[in-house]
């Protein structure tokens, strides 16, 4: 619309107005009297140039309406669908509460039973199914300084930085990992697609807080000379280990589909 204002209100070019104003200054008639009037096939032309561009001005308005609303409608489509994951979620945490709940009572009546519990809890906390708390490290990652690289997305980060960070975190010696509330196991899968890192096919955002349950007095420093630190220095990722006391990292919410107990050997 800009464009079609501008044509009614500077019929003329700026060369074609310098060399008017010339004739002006030089005594030549520069009024319609004393210049050929437009032609009709001029007319007419410009009126049609005028209805395609706004014909074409309001196709183009009308396409990014359209545009607009089919955005929002995937936008609203894929939140809903993430409440009810989050729902899904919860619902099968509460499940495996309770299960564990009668599990525990049932095991208690003896001693044997007690031990079978233990066992039980300790390769639960091994395969991440049970939530567990204890010392460890709470790492902080976030984006490098953008001015640093000359595609300011590289900059972001990506999932090859954290995979390498819980890599890094095993081999310190961590014996469970969560980032962002995710707890990893053995069928975590941390992928990037459209820029957007997923944990768990859960989307994720910067900053990344990686917390690891080991060691306080070597997973900070095993980390920092490792691989994983390393890694983070070497792209220059903004990054920072605090050791705590006591953390909490939740149970993992992947469950097999195929796979089924064997028997023991």
């Amino acid at each position: 619309m800009s464009l079609l204002n501008d044509l009614f209100a500077k019929p003329l070019e700026p060369g074609y107005e310098e060399v008017a104003a010339r004739e002006r200054a030089a005594g030549v008639d520069t009024s319609a009297a004393g210049r050929r009037r437009f032609s009709p096939i001029l007319i007419v032309g410009a009126a049609a140039l005028g209805l395609l561009l706004t014909i074409a001005a309001l196709q183009v308005q009308n396409n990014a309406a359209v545009v607009s609303s089919e955005r929002q409608g995937l936008i609203d489509r894929i939140r809903a669908e993430d409440e009810r994951v989050s729902r899904l979620q919860d619902n099968v945490e509460t499940l495996e509460s309770e299960i564990s709940g009668l599990e525990a009572s049932l095991l208690e009546n003896s001693a044997a039973g007690r031990q079978l519990r233990a066992e039980v809890e300790q390769l639960q906390a091994r395969a991440g199914s049970i939530a567990v708390t204890g010392p460890g490290v709470v790492i902080t990652i976030d984006d490098a300084d953008p001015e640093s690289f000359d595609n300011p997305e590289l900059a972001a980060v990506q999932d090859i930085d954290l995979q390498q960070v819980v890599n890094g975190l095993w081999a310190a010696g961590a014996e469970a990992i969560s980032i962002n509330g995710q707890r990893i196991t053995s069928l975590t899968a941390i992928r990037q697609v459209d820029n957007i890192v997923k944990i768990n096919y859960r989307p994720t955002q910067s900053p990344f807080e990686v917390t690891a349950i080991g060691d306080t007095r070597s997973l900070p420093s095993e980390f920092g000379d490792g691989p994983g630190g390393q890694w983070l220095r070497h792209f220059d990722l903004q990054f920072d280990v605090r050791s705590e006391e006591s953390l909490e990292i939740p149970a993992g919410n992947t469950s097999l589909l195929h796979a089924q107990p064997g028997e023991a050997r």
